[in-house]
């Protein structure tokens, strides 16, 4: 059987969206999964779905923000389920609004889930992985917030330009590894984000949640992409050693322009500082960092 049957994985933000999608498709492709969730209801009605659908399954309560809980958490999954070779970063939230009205405290927090998850959950998984010297794969979830610009949600959209960029500093410091990585790219996605992190938010803001808008919101992402049939495509990319998974082509013109205004600035600039050493070394394949 194709990998990664047989295998565990890691799964975070398992217990609804595009997570939950991912362990399903797992189960479905022979995987052992550690599903991980600050939700604890949801949780364990996802573990009670997959396995009656015989998966080998278990469920893993994990804020991916808090450090001290990363350690346990990968203990517990493989003690029930043997090494794991495969993290899916997955969990993620969204909040605050235009920047100027976005609270720090709501700041650090989609900050602290997004790209702080990511870094610690590679962090706690790298040496284990290291350590077998066998097959493993890192995936990391960002979004096309990542790439295009979006008013009014400028902590989503920070949080989600910085996991692009240390995924992909990841796959390079990873290349001549046994480790793989993927970046997974979604757009429009029918998950419960905005309602899930909108509680949340309100919670921490000592406030109630407005719950006309948060339906408004949750409206636009119930039109997307089944997240079923993400997962599914997941599992096939990362079993086949893609980087890049995007889940909509109309967002390419998008991206294009943004990248064009970089690229033009680049094309039009007149030098007047001369060569740049730094990017000559990294354009002849050498790091100057490490060299």
């Amino acid at each position: 059987m194709d990998w990664p049957a047989g295998e565990a994985a890691f799964v975070t933000g398992a217990a609804s969206g595009i997570g939950l999608g991912i362990a399903r498709a797992l189960v479905a492709a022979g995987a052992k999964v550690a599903l991980a969730d600050v939700d604890e209801d949801r949780l364990a009605e996802a573990a009670e779905e997959l396995t009656a659908a015989g998966g080998t399954v278990t469920a893993v309560r994990l804020d991916v923000s808090d450090e001290k809980s990363w350690a346990t958490a990968a203990d517990r999954a493989e003690e029930a389920l043997g090494p794991i070779s495969l993290l899916c970063n997955v969990a993620g939230v969204n909040g605050g609004g235009p920047i100027e009205e976005t609270p720090l405290t709501i700041w650090r927090w989609v900050l602290g889930v997004n790209v702080d998850g990511q870094f610690i959950g590679a962090s706690t998984f790298l040496p284990r992985f290291r350590s077998r010297g066998t097959r493993a794969h890192i995936l990391n979830t960002a979004s096309v917030s990542g790439l295009v610009p979006m008013a009014n949600v400028g902590a989503y959209t920070a949080s989600k330009f910085a996991g692009v960029g240390f995924t992909m500093v990841l796959r390079e410091e990873l290349r001549d590894s046994d480790v793989g990585v993927s970046l997974l790219i979604p757009g429009t996605v029918a998950t419960r984000i905005n309602l899930t992190a909108g509680e949340a938010e309100a919670k921490l803001l000592g406030r109630r949640l407005n719950r006309e808008i948060a339906e408004a919101n949750h409206a636009v992402l119930a039109a997307g992409a089944d997240p079923d049939r993400v997962g599914e495509q997941v599992v096939e990319a990362v079993r086949d050693g893609r980087f890049v998974i995007v889940t909509h082509r109309e967002w390419g013109a998008l991206v294009r322009r943004t990248h064009a205004e970089i690229e033009d600035a680049y094309e039009a600039f007149d030098g007047r500082h001369g060569p740049d050493p730094t990017a000559r070394m990294l354009t002849g394949g050498t790091n100057p960092v490490s060299a």
